[in-house]
């Protein structure tokens, strides 16, 4: 089974929100080991990886930031997430 993709879209340098988003996203990878695979991707930088599909529908008209996707579904988007919502989207795609 591929992992479940995380991305977050953080600003450059990340502001008090990103970073409270990025640690929320990294605690998910410690609580499923092996299933996640998170991606951060910095506003105004060249991205490195391929976003998922959801990530760039949703990102080619107006960025928010931050903002989150897992598995290409919006979670989040200029606020930090409930965690426990983020986490129950993660547990229904484990399924």
């Amino acid at each position: 089974m591929e992992p479940i993709r995380l991305e977050v879209l953080v600003a450059s340098p990340p502001t008090k929100k990103c970073k409270a988003m990025i640690s929320m996203f990294e605690k998910f990878m410690t609580e499923f080991p092996g299933k996640l695979k998170l991606d951060i991707y910095y506003a105004g930088e060249p991205m490195t990886i391929t976003p998922t599909e959801g990530f760039r529908k949703e990102t080619g008209k107006i960025r928010k930031i931050p903002s989150a996707y897992v598995n290409g579904i919006n979670v989040a988007s200029k606020e930090v997430p409930d965690e426990n919502m983020v986490r129950q989207t993660i547990m229904n795609l484990l399924k």
